[in-house]
């Protein structure tokens, strides 16, 4: 995008997903990124911690309202669980932007369990003039079948003030309106499935294939995690974002989904990844106070697989034990004791 125009980050979360919230603002701050960051906060008491914080450039907007902004909203939200309308909202927060605030050129929605590892201006960049831009998932081979619930990965999504981009939002914003249920259903899948359909309705959508963008636990298996010069490369190309998607805490411990999706867990993933992700997470419970249970995460597919399984598995079936044990190894959770993180 121009350097003369301006373009936003958005997100959404509620109070249990603040920490995680926090962790993505202050990384792309920390990478350098100025511009406005809008967050929606989907309860009351998001919204009151949001503004004890007073992030710097941190703007928050209410449920009441975007749905003001988009009156239909509060009719879908009564045939949907709590997480199905949260998706319904991702393109409603693109389109109250664009509504409500007449100097923004682009907006750029990220999850709130995104951190950066580079300037978000990088992604901008590479955006450059396309009215719209998505991420595809590029799951690993032995797990393709889960493309069933899309080609794109609905976490990430990017439009600009343009009419094909205008267009399409509202397309999109149209059908997660009449339909976003946490089930396949054909061509439809939450709000994600419909992404498919963008670069037919947009056709100068950029897919950003770049790997370090919206590096995940689903492709990180196609690719070598390095370092050098003091940062995170993804084969030859740097890590520019990274979704922790479906990190679960279970009391001390903290559990990686990339088994389920194919993906090994190497010592660099967990430790130079995971682990000081992990360690942040804990620093902003501690100031800002420890979330509830975070709900459950609709995208992610399959249950997870902890300690408790393992353990479980290697007790029924002795003779199992030393796979078992193979399986621990190449998957060993976050261990949490106190205020330190192993």
């Amino acid at each position: 995008m121009a350097s003369t125009e301006t373009h936003v980050i958005c997100t959404l979360f509620d109070h249990r997903y603040l920490p995680r919230g926090f962790c993505m603002i202050r990384s792309a701050r920390r990478h350098g990124f100025g511009g406005d960051i809008w967050v929606l906060c989907l309860n009351d008491e998001c919204e009151r911690r949001m503004r004890l914080a007073a992030l710097p450039g941190v703007r928050a907007i209410t449920l009441d309202q975007l749905e003001d902004h988009i009156p239909r909203l509060r009719q879908a939200k009564r045939d949907r669980d709590m997480v199905e309308y949260y998706f319904t909202c991702m393109a409603a927060l693109h389109t109250y932007l664009f509504g409500t605030q007449p100097g923004i050129s682009g907006t750029m929605y990220v999850d709130a369990d995104i951190e950066f590892f580079a300037n978000p201006e990088t992604v901008f960049d590479a955006i450059g003039d396309a009215p719209v831009a998505v991420t595809p998932h590029n799951f690993v081979p032995q797990k393709r079948d889960l493309e069933q619930y899309g080609l794109f990965n609905g976490g990430w999504s990017a439009f600009r003030r343009t009419p094909e981009g205008l267009n399409c939002l509202e397309w999109w914003l149209e059908q997660s309106l009449a339909w976003c249920y946490n089930r396949v259903d054909g061509e439809r899948y939450a709000n994600q499935k419909y992404m498919n359909r963008f670069p037919q309705i947009a056709p100068a959508t950029k897919i950003l294939r770049q790997k370090g963008f919206n590096c995940a636990p689903w492709n990180i298996g196609n690719y070598k995690l390095t370092e050098r010069d003091g940062r995170l490369w993804v084969d030859e190309e740097p890590l520019v974002f990274y979704h922790f998607h479906n990190l679960k805490r279970r009391s001390f411990l903290f559990e990686f989904p990339n088994q389920k999706y194919g993906s090994r867990i190497s010592w660099r993933i967990r430790n130079k990844l995971y682990r000081p992700y992990i360690a942040e997470l804990l620093n902003y419970e501690r100031q800002y106070g420890e979330p509830d249970a975070a709900p459950a995460d609709s995208h992610s597919r399959g249950p997870a697989q902890g300690l408790g399984g393992y353990f479980g598995k290697a007790l029924r079936a002795p003779w199992a034990s030393l796979v078992t044990i193979s399986k621990l190894a190449r998957n060993l959770p976050v261990i949490v004791l106190g205020s330190r993180v192993f």
